[in-house]
Parts: structure tokens; C-alpha cells; sequence
């Protein structure tokens, strides 16, 4: 069942990429949402049962819904839905982190690499790489999160030293460099560019899959 919805959602995936900029684009975001978290629900429900399966589950939803809402944005450039998309996705991020963390709980040396990207999205917003506005605090707190989320990853893959923990970090690595790609997309001077644009969706797309595939393994 979960090659047979992974079939589906690579199919969903790569229709976003064509429709990218048309009308129907958000409305393929959302088929693509509900087909990767309907896998992420079959891969929890036949894992272990774990603590921390169901909210790390839950995160898929979260991101799937704000995927349709950059999605809405990219189409109509309506900045509410932007705020709202990424704070969503930010609230996704905190579920796998919570998740992650019944599961394993990394030791504090782990939070320096966070630290690290917070401080450089600091330096990037001061030096007037990116332009976020009132919205710069965030920006540094989202980046502190999605940070946390691949050093916790990382955390996992080496404790538990399975091939779905490293499955897992793989996904959470291209979720990461996805995000980092978001931060140009949308508040970069350089402005939009198709390339970026396409590299976004692929590592983000790519990423969601293989941390879903990882959670039968993993919980």
C-alpha cells in the first residue's frame, strides 16, 4: 500500500512542478498534501506505536496545509497567505520535533548547530540579504526551529544507526536546504526566480517523502 501511494504522490509532485503558476496550482499542492499524509498515517500505523508517532504524524498535515497556502500566495501574492503558510509550516516543524523527541531526546551540545543558523539568518537580515521586515523575529525563530529539527535527526540517526533514522536525516537535511531556499524565494533582493522556485519544491517534496517512508522504521 505505501509504493502504491508513494507511486501517487511522485505522479502529484511532479504535476505541482508543471502546473507551477496556473490556476489549478494550489489546488495540486493540496492533492499532493493529502497523498503524503495519507502515507505518513499508513507508515504510523504500522509502526510500533511508539511515543510520539501520532504528533510526529500529525506534522504532515500542518505542512500539507501550509503548502496550499504559499501555494495560494504564489498565485494571487496576497501576503497574508504567505504569513499564514509559513507559520503553519513553522507549527509542522514543531510537531516532528516533538515527535523526535519522545523518541530521542538529543543532548544540549546538539542545539549549537541551531544556535549557528539562527545567528547567520541574523547576520543575513542586518546585512539586507534578505528583507523580512516586522516579520525578521520570526524569521530568526523559524530558522532556530527547522535547525533543531535536522540537528535532532541528525541525533537520531546516530543513536539509533538504522537505516530508517538515517532515511529520516536524509529527508530532514533536504527539508532543511528547502526551507533555506524559501528564505531567497519569497524575501531575497534578488527576487523570484524560476530556479529557485523549482529547486524549493523538489528538496521539500523529496524531503516530506523520505520522512514519511522513515516512520514504520522509526517509532
Amino acid at each position: 500500500m505505501e509504493l502504491a501511494v508513494s507511486a501517487v504522490y511522485l505522479a502529484l509532485a511532479v504535476w505541482v512542478l508543471v502546473l507551477r503558476g496556473r490556476r489549478a496550482y494550489p489546488a495540486a499542492k493540496a492533492a499532493a498534501g493529502i497523498a503524503f499524509t495519507v502515507l505518513a498515517v499508513l507508515c504510523a500505523l504500522q509502526s510500533s506505536g511508539a511515543a510520539g508517532v501520532r504528533i510526529f504524524a500529525a506534522g504532515f498535515a500542518l505542512c500539507a496545509a501550509g503548502d496550499v497556502a504559499l501555494g495560494i500566495y504564489n498565485l494571487y501574492g496576497r501576503q497574508a497567505w504567505m504569513a499564514g503558510g509559513i507559520g503553519v509550516f513553522f507549527c509542522g516543524h514543531l510537531c516532528f520535533l516533538a515527535g523526535l523527541w519522545h523518541l530521542h531526546a538529543a543532548a544540549p551540545a546538539w542545539l549549537l548547530l541551531p544556535a549557528a543558523a539562527a545567528a547567520s539568518m541574523a547576520a543575513l537580515l542586518h546585512r539586507d540579504v534578505v528583507h523580512m521586515g516586522r516579520l525578521a523575529p520570526f524569521g530568526v525563530c523559524y530558522c532556530f526551529a527547522v535547525s533543531t529539527l535536522l540537528a535532532q535527526s541528525l541525533s537520531v540517526a546516530l543513536a539509533l544507526g538504522t537505516p530508517a533514522a538515517f532515511l529520516l536525516c536524509a529527508g530532514a537535511a533536504l527539508f532543511w536546504t528547502s526551507d533555506f531556499i524559501l528564505l531567497f524565494l519569497y524575501f531575497g533582493r534578488q527576487g523570484k526566480t524560476p530556479a529557485l522556485h523549482i529547486a524549493n519544491l523538489v528538496t521539500y517534496y523529496g524531503g516530506i517523502l523520505l520522512m514519511a517512508l522513515s516512520i514504520r522504521g522509526i517509532f
